[in-house]
């Protein structure tokens, strides 16, 4: 696996901040606290249209690295189950958490707007708008579930810093 050089310890990591690990084999996503403790693990995918283990091309899987949740896009707060079938609201979901980059991957690899996503235009409409969607690939960045997005990770980032570690297939 190929993943982050640093941890979240070398940007401040403090009590109230988590750690969330994408594995892209396994396809799950692990939340842990400062302490350690495991919150919880839930699906997740981390895979590009354009490729597996291709995360140096654009539409490919999530370049690995570490980031850190930032801008959140709050589309279920302002639409609710009356949400307009948009281009953004099929490809995004519910919430967009935008993952700023700590070690220079996306630069690295052009890779310029990865976030952490819901939605998925190939679900349909309003498939694309549901709790559970399927999981589809994405142009690069992290995608869960709706509801997952809503009831486990937001809550997180009302608390603290959320760090994402990106792990690859080599």
């Amino acid at each position: 696996m190929v993943g982050p050089q640093k941890k979240p310890q070398d940007f401040g990591f403090k009590d109230n901040d988590c750690h969330l690990i994408v594995n892209d084999w396994s396809e799950l996503m692990t939340a842990y606290d400062f302490h350690g403790n495991k919150l919880w693990e839930i699906p997740c995918l981390a895979r590009g249209q354009s490729g597996d283990r291709v995360y140096w091309e654009n539409s490919s899987d999530t370049p690995p690295g570490l980031y850190k949740l930032g801008t959140v896009y709050r589309d279920w707060e302002s639409y609710g189950d009356n949400a307009p079938d948009t281009q953004n609201t099929r490809s995004y979901g519910w919430y967009t958490f935008d993952m700023e980059e700590l070690e220079g991957q996306e630069r690295r690899h052009n890779r310029g707007g990865i976030c952490l996503h819901g939605g998925g235009s190939s679900c349909g409409w309003p498939g694309a708008w549901a709790p559970h969607q399927r999981l589809t690939p994405t142009l690069g960045c992290v995608r869960v579930y709706n509801q997952d997005l809503r009831d486990k990770i937001l809550p997180l980032v009302t608390k603290g810093t959320v760090f994402v570690s990106v792990y690859q297939e080599d």
